[in-house]
């Protein structure tokens, strides 16, 4: 599939803080900003914030990023318990805690201070084991490529410029290196959140399909990658003009980006699974992640999908009766067991129609033979069955050929098989069966 993009603009930095500040104005007390002086402002604000930040039953989640306009690491989900003494309790489970503690969950009591500058700052500066690893100069080895240079580190920040503030979300910046980090107030405790978290990312990413589309509905991005919480993405599949990379941290509903981004006319940053759990969609609904499932039917490698054989015409049927005779008349203690769609185990194996029979008579052990034909995807949620009278076969099908007519039933049954199918998975992130509907005429199949 071919996509085109007419716009895919990322914010500038500019632009996004401008907005931020003004933001942020707005909502630390308006009302005041031409009866106090700038001081008495801050101060002000510093003591609102801390009474936001210590009034949170169950803490906050931060969603901390590191690098300087480059996505280097993914995002990852933090957690903080402020008190009024200058106490934080952080916590974590990242793969960069240290002491055999990575990917475990961990937490580390420290100091905190609300730094009154030009504005306030959120300092964390005692040191803490599970957000020191992201600031330590030494750390550089992490980073992928040597994409950072030595005495950086990962490119972190413990001292955090805070932009806005509401009750329930304070939005940072990192004051060195200007990575957007965001404090949501979290509304279950953190190892709640964290198997939350895990169980939503193994419900939308994983290893057999780990591609996906973003559109909307018009502009069509092709992204790759998003299970590593660092994602490409570029306007097309093959040969894109321009590959960028996206940092998110996983949520117990979804996903959320570092910063907006535009894909035409309509801004996105974080995604939330639909009702219907077909799709990703964005805050306003107008911006959806669909992973690739289609391209993962379709291509029937590694996969073999069975045919549902009460779904069957009586033409196929029939022809199964006869495919099974033949088997039988080839060896006595083979059995036919399923017609499916993948790849054949035998010598010489092809990719397509494939026949399942049991070796022995206590059907303890199985085999395949196989007739190749093509499956494509004409269009998204569609595959087209192609059979042509030169297919080829794999050496199981050759040889019961040679004794039996089990060839001839195999290419009847390929050809009864030919059109193209709408497709409608169990699952639409990772199916374990599906429905073919024809286009136009022709008859329903479930694949399992």
């Amino acid at each position: 599939m071919i996509m085109k993009m007419k716009h895919l603009r990322y914010i500038t930095m500019g632009v996004a803080l401008a907005t931020i500040a003004l933001v942020g104005c707005s909502r630390f007390e308006e009302e005041d900003l031409f009866e106090e002086s700038a001081a008495l402002r801050i101060e002000h604000n510093a003591e609102k914030l801390q009474e936001i930040l210590v009034n949170a039953p169950h803490g906050w989640v931060m969603q901390y990023y590191t690098g300087r306009g480059v996505s280097v690491f993914e995002g990852f989900n933090l957690f903080a318990r402020f008190e009024k003494s200058g106490q934080v309790t952080l916590a974590g489970n990242h793969r960069f805690l240290r002491n055999g503690n990575a990917n475990k969950y961990t937490e580390h009591a420290s100091l905190y201070e609300l730094i009154r500058e030009d504005g306030l700052v959120l300092a964390f500066n005692t040191w803490n084991d599970v957000l020191t690893p992201f600031v330590d100069p030494v750390a550089f080895w992490a980073a992928p490529n040597n994409l950072l240079k030595d005495g950086e580190g990962m490119q972190g920040d413990q001292n955090l410029v805070v932009k806005s503030m509401t009750n329930n979300e304070v939005i940072c910046r990192g004051e060195r290196y200007d990575a957007l980090i965001r404090l949501v107030k979290a509304d279950r405790d953190w190892e709640t959140y964290i198997n939350d978290t895990k169980t939503m990312k193994e419900r939308i990413t994983n290893s057999s399909i780990d591609s996906y589309y973003l559109t909307d509905g018009v502009d069509t991005m092709y992204c790759v990658g998003l299970r590593n919480g660092r994602y490409r993405i570029s306007e097309r599949v093959a040969n894109p003009l321009r590959v960028d990379s996206v940092s998110c941290c996983f949520t117990p509903d979804g996903f959320r980006n570092e910063s907006i981004d535009t894909l035409g006319n309509h801004l996105f940053q974080e995604f939330k699974l639909s009702d219907d759990a077909s799709e990703l969609l964005s805050e306003d609904g107008r911006v959806q992640v669909i992973a690739t499932w289609d391209n993962y039917i379709v291509n029937v490698r590694n996969t073999t999908w069975n045919f549902d054989q009460d779904k069957f015409s009586d033409e196929q049927k029939g022809l199964m009766e006869q495919l099974n005779a033949e088997l039988v008349k080839f060896n006595k203690n083979y059995s036919l067991s399923q017609v499916g769609l993948g790849r054949s185990t035998g010598s010489g194996a092809v990719r397509g129609l494939v026949i399942t029979f049991y070796t022995n008579a206590a059907k303890s052990k199985t085999n395949t033979a196989g007739l190749s034909l093509t499956t494509s995807r004409p269009a998204f949620g569609q595959m087209k069955i192609s059979y042509s009278e030169g297919e080829k076969t794999d050496k199981n099908l050759s040889n019961m050929s040679s004794k039996c007519n089990i060839e001839t039933l195999v290419r009847q049954f390929a050809a009864s098989l030919s059109g193209t199918y709408n497709i409608v998975p169990n699952d639409y992130f990772l199916p374990t069966g599906c429905e073919l509907h024809p286009v136009g005429e022709g008859n329903d199949y479930i694949l399992k």
